[in-house]
């Protein structure tokens, strides 16, 4: 019983409509079998015991009014007569017209015109003239030669309305009513139906134009409920939900990135302030006479030279942000020699490594020869991770990269010998403008992106990097790259 209710709630409209016509119908003829039953009931109660009068009541009383007449022909006549006549004549159902030999009327009860000449007269005699629902007949007159002196018409109906004129009015309304109540109540029963169904769908159209309306109000914080009235439209409104909570989630991003950018200029603005204020305050000094002390100037350059190379690379990383973010950025993939790429790495960072005096090594394990990268973004991303370990990693440490394939991965470690991160850090690094320690990231030109696009590059990638502590100390970085 359960699943049946619940196929109802959800049949579709087209079922909906076609089980509601046939409601209507059913019910209509029931309706009318029974107010059909009701009028035969009152009929039998009140009618037929005072007398119910056939149709064709008055049609009987016709042979005895000829009899009569016919006595009387030589008098009939004259305008005299028509008191007695009518006493003969049962004038509520029988109407009637007395003629003479020339076609016109002496008296009658008919105002009505249906002989017009002698001619007329004379061919229509003995027989019936149709008028609508009258019966009319014509029957002639004679003199006392046996000469035609003219005819009485006689008009009646053969209903039982104009048969019992004292109960005609519940006749005719009984009537109409029987005939009617067909179409009345396929009127009635469409009527109700149609509102019943109206109601149904009405409330869900109503949700959908509101949340129209919400959504042109930038209002994406509500829930369309899930509609049983009809499959057609629960899936109208969960495509309409699905489309919100798609466009909540695109503008979210959309709002996020816009934040994110604000966020990111002002961060760097800060940033790019030290610098700047250090190589305007420097050049200034050169300007006012530093130029002239060998010793002043050499180290004012050398101060302009960092504070140079650290703006340099505060804007590069805003520049690779905004690649990165851009709706139309893709990875470029092409196969790439595995050892030649880490060679090729290995050696610009042995050579960073050396100028702080910090060892560094690197080692290939594995037989694959390629894998299918972005070469200039993995570069970057791996240029971001080590220089972020040899900027912390003490003068006389150490950094090793192990490079191991395997059957569908390539996996990078790095380890360095520095201090580490903070605890319950690890997430937070790949986060934008996370900086452990803002004094020091600001000293060294870091904003906090450095992990934030090395971890938006392996994504892309299909990759996946974490960071965590060593347990002897140090800084372990883990970034594993599909071989395709």
């Amino acid at each position: 019983m359960g699943k049946l209710k619940k196929w109802k709630k959800s049949a579709s409209l087209r079922t909906q409509l076609v089980t509601s016509f046939h409601l209507v119908l059913l019910f209509s003829i029931l309706a009318t079998i029974i107010t059909a039953g009701a009028i035969v009931l009152c009929a039998i109660i009140f009618l037929i015991p005072n007398g119910l009068n056939p149709a064709n009541y008055y049609e009987k009383k016709i042979p005895d009014v000829l009899a009569f007449v016919q006595k009387h022909e030589s008098d009939v006549t004259s305008r005299s007569f028509q008191s007695r006549l009518e006493k003969e004549i049962p004038t509520e159902g029988i109407g009637y017209q007395i003629l003479n030999k020339e076609g016109d009327v002496v008296y009658g009860s008919i105002e009505k015109t249906y002989i017009r000449s002698k001619r007329d007269l004379y061919s229509k005699l003995n027989s019936d003239i149709h008028d609508g629902t009258y019966f009319v007949k014509l029957y002639p007159l004679f003199n006392r030669e046996k000469e035609v002196n003219g005819a009485v018409l006689l008009r009646y109906k053969l209903t039982l309305a104009s048969s019992n004129p004292k109960d005609r009015l519940f006749i005719v309304g009984a009537t109409f009513l029987l005939f009617s109540s067909p179409f009345l109540y396929f009127y009635l029963f469409s009527y109700l139906f149609g509102r019943r169904f109206s109601r149904k769908i009405e409330k869900p159209f109503n949700e959908l134009i509101d949340a129209s309306h919400k959504i042109q109000r930038n209002d994406l914080e509500f829930s369309l409920p899930k509609v049983q009235e009809s499959r057609e439209l629960d899936q109208l409104v969960h495509a309409f939900e699905d489309m919100r909570v798609a466009l909540k989630e695109s503008l979210t991003r959309q709002w996020k990135l816009e934040e994110d950018r604000k966020e990111m200029t002002a961060a760097i603005a800060h940033d790019l302030r030290t610098p700047l204020t250090i190589i305007h305050g420097h050049t200034e000094g050169l300007l006012e006479g530093s130029k002239n002390n060998l010793k002043r100037l050499d180290d004012y350059l050398q101060t302009i030279f960092r504070n140079t190379v650290r703006s340099i690379r505060l804007l590069d990383q805003l520049r690779d942000v905004s690649v990165l973010e851009n709706v139309t950025f893709s990875v470029k993939k092409e196969p790439i020699n595995i050892r030649e790429f880490v060679e090729s790495k290995g050696s610009e960072f042995e050579l960073l490594s050396q100028k702080k005096d910090v060892y560094f090594s690197y080692m290939v394990h594995g037989e694959q020869e390629f894998f299918h990268i972005d070469p200039h973004l993995i570069a970057q991303a791996f240029d971001n991770v080590i220089t972020n370990c040899i900027r912390y990693t003490p003068r006389g440490g150490k950094i090793t990269w192990n490079i191991t394939t395997q059957n569908e991965t390539v996996l990078f470690e790095v380890k360095d010998s520095g201090p580490g991160f903070a605890q319950n850090h690890n997430k937070k690094l790949f986060e934008k403008f996370y900086r452990e320690d803002q004094s020091r990231g600001s000293t060294e030109g870091n904003a906090g992106l450095g992990l934030y696009i090395a971890h938006s590059i392996v994504q892309n990638h299909g990759g996946e990097i974490e960071a965590y502590n060593q347990k002897e100390g140090g800084a372990y970085i883990k970034i594993e790259l599909p071989l395709t």
